[in-house]
């Protein structure tokens, strides 16, 4: 067996914090001779990348115990592993409570006195902002990483044309207008933003705030985990968000960037399993918002036409993007 290849399964086996009899298994299992395998492993002892990555597993192993620690926690909360609802949360309670201890909630009565939750249809959009040019996210369903290579399905079309597209009421993926096309909308439909007003819990700001999202049932932006805090607000229709805890990275399958390999895959709601992680689940209609906090994976699909609004402008620096250094693989 060429000695690469020898090395890498010692990498391997080093990197998931395997002893000396467990990789010189590794070896032999491999095909290679017990007295190569013997050797190999004795070497080890001198080398110092070997050193450095049993360093390393040592402290990944270290992080595994500090999550399982904080699975254990919440099982053992009051309620166990549940997601909270509440409604007209104090500023104070929610930032104590919520924002503060990195934990997701179901929020209703922020947004009554939104004039959106009256106004907002497929007329109104068409009537007030119909001939504007729209940036939206197109031709999605061809493409397995649609939500990584979001460049490559940016399209500008006449906002009219998707309405017009969206009145078909036909359940699709293929296109969506959301907040990563704010940028470029933000100018065409700032009319919208006469029909948004003020949250408690968000820091008043002058001027235009937050992200428009609008498509289809069927719409689905798959697992991933945001670099801020969240706040998502239904206006029209539903939608069923899945949630799992950073503490259930190890089954999360990440393996590039903040997105999980397990795509658009229904998870379950519930513990989990050795292999998936444990889920929360709800659905927010019409008025309804949920908290996302950092680091929560989430999965989000519209179960009718949908128009939200998303904001990040909390009363905390909300900054963690800034010391983010994982943007390529893992």
């Amino acid at each position: 067996m060429p000695q690469a290849d020898k090395r890498l399964i010692l990498a391997d086996g080093l990197a998931a914090g395997d002893d000396d009899a467990a990789l010189h298994a590794r070896l032999i299992a491999a095909g290679v001779s017990a007295a190569s395998a013997k050797y190999e492993v004795e070497r080890l002892a001198k080398d110092p990348m070997a050193l450095a990555l049993r360093r390393q597993a040592s402290r990944s192993a270290k992080q595994q115990w500090l999550f399982a620690n904080q699975a254990r926690l919440a099982r053992e909360s009051e309620g166990g592993f549940a997601l909270d609802t509440a409604d007209r949360i104090a500023t104070a309670d929610f930032y104590r409570g919520y924002y503060d201890a990195n934990r997701p909630a179901k929020l209703t009565g922020l947004v009554d006195h939104w004039p959106a939750l009256s106004r907002w249809s497929l007329d109104h959009f068409a009537a007030v902002a119909g001939g504007a040019a729209v940036e939206a996210q197109v031709e999605r369903d061809g493409d397995p990483d649609y939500e990584l290579a979001k460049d490559a399905h940016r399209r500008m079309l006449r906002f009219g044309e998707l309405i017009d597209w969206l009145r078909r009421d036909e359940a699709s993926n293929d296109i969506y207008l959301t907040a990563y096309n704010s940028g470029t909308n933000a100018a065409a439909l700032a009319v919208l933003w006469d029909d948004v007003a003020a949250i408690d819990l968000l820091e008043p700001r002058e001027g235009r705030d937050g992200f428009f999202w609008l498509g289809p049932k069927g719409t689905l932006t798959p697992w991933h985990h945001d670099l801020t805090n969240n706040l998502l607000v239904q206006v029209m229709g539903r939608k069923r968000v899945r949630m799992a805890p950073p503490w259930a990275f190890a089954r999360m399958r990440n393996s590039r960037h903040c997105f999980s390999d397990w795509g658009n895959e229904a998870l379950p709601a519930g513990d989990g399993t050795a292999e998936t992680p444990p889920v929360l689940e709800c659905v927010i209609g019409p008025g309804e918002a949920i908290f996302l906090p950092v680091g929560w994976w989430h999965q989000v699909e519209a179960l009718d036409l949908s128009a939200s609004m998303s904001f990040t402008s909390f009363r905390r620096a909300n900054a963690h993007v800034d010391d983010y250094g994982s943007w390529g693989a893992l």
